[in-house]
């Protein structure tokens, strides 16, 4: 499967009202849209909900 890497602007932490973080990092997965969702599952599981855009780039 292809690797992509993923920057998210502007996530809004669940634990902590009012403050706004971004996140970066690399993933494999089957397309760009498989990608998005699962960075979307990964960022939501750790309580942060994206209120920004997700920029998915291939490897």
């Amino acid at each position: 499967m292809p690797k992509y890497s993923f920057t998210a602007e502007k996530l809004a932490d669940a634990l902590a009202p009012g403050e706004i973080t971004a996140a970066s990092g690399t993933l494999t997965a089957s397309s760009p849209q498989a990608a998005k969702e699962a960075v979307e599952r990964s960022l939501r599981s750790r309580g942060y909900e994206p209120t920004g855009s997700i920029t998915i780039t291939r490897n």
